[in-house]
């Protein structure tokens, strides 16, 4: 299994309307000295231009290979019109072409009822027009609240309906309330599943360890096997405020939590990891 980080796990101004705090220049030499190869990058870290010749060879000079782009494209038709998206999709093509993106992360429909069936409807062509836009681009559908994925049988019906060898879901639980919830969705989306995001947390939305919260990781990846890859999203001493933030601190916590994923995928059995 390849371990990604996130650079959203070190931007404390993410859910912010500052968005970013620090450039992603100075952050992308530390990542690497972190230990870590292969990148999903938080959109805002990227600015506004569809390309940055400073960025693209901090990509270069550090050795970090930016594989996911993290998108907020959202293709809700109440939030996107026609020709909005239209300009949207050849900006992001644009952008993934520049960086040399594999795989663009969406939310499925941020704000749509998973009950709205002609929204479902208008949800499927719009990302079909997606996918003629990036036919080389694998396109991760985030298991994520708020969203379409809100209903996990919805979610996993879409990906069949549209049946596309470049569509897949990434997975991380949709409502964080209890081990059996969880491990339900799992069960209904596994087939489909892609990619994973790594984060933990207590029924209360609080962010804790790996090893901690109530998302059941070894179990998870006892099913999977190592035939999916997945990014390390948050670490709970960096959700914080800008000015509490410790990048340090983060990052080495980091380091301790991705090689504790890489334990688990390890100790499982080769012929679970076959099928």
């Amino acid at each position: 299994m390849n371990i990604l980080f996130h650079t959203i796990a070190i931007e404390p101004a993410r859910w912010t309307p500052q968005r970013v705090s620090r450039p992603l220049v100075e952050l992308l030499p530390r990542i690497a000295e972190s230990g870590f190869s292969e990148i999903e990058i938080f959109e805002p870290h990227l600015g506004t231009e569809d390309s940055s010749v400073e960025i693209k060879n901090a990509f270069a000079e550090t050795g970090l290979k930016p594989v996911i782009l993290s998108s907020y494209l959202s293709l809700n038709p109440s939030e996107t019109s026609d020709s909005d998206l239209d300009a949207k999709l050849q900006q992001m093509a644009e952008r993934i072409r520049y960086y040399s993106f594999e795989k663009v992360r969406l939310f499925p429909g941020p704000r749509m009822n998973p009950a709205d069936k002609q929204g479902v409807e208008i949800f499927k062509a719009r990302l079909n027009r997606l996918l003629e836009r990036l036919p080389n681009v694998e396109v991760l559908l985030e298991t994520h609240d708020g969203s379409l994925a809100d209903d996990p049988n919805v979610i996993t019906q879409i990906v069949k309906d549209l049946a596309h060898p470049n569509v897949g879901l990434l997975f991380q639980p949709t409502f964080i309330q209890e081990k059996e919830s969880i491990l339900e969705q799992f069960r209904i989306e596994e087939p489909f599943i892609r990619h994973l995001h790594f984060q933990n947390r207590l029924p209360d939305g609080s962010f804790v360890g790996l090893k901690e919260g109530i998302i059941p990781w070894p179990e998870i990846l006892q099913e999977l096997g190592n035939r999916v890859d997945g990014t390390l999203e948050f670490v709970p001493i960096g959700v914080c405020g800008v000015d509490e933030f410790d990048l340090d601190a983060t990052l080495a916590q980091a380091r301790a939590e991705a090689d504790y994923i890489q334990s688990i995928a390890q100790s499982t059995p080769a012929t679970t990891a076959a099928q």
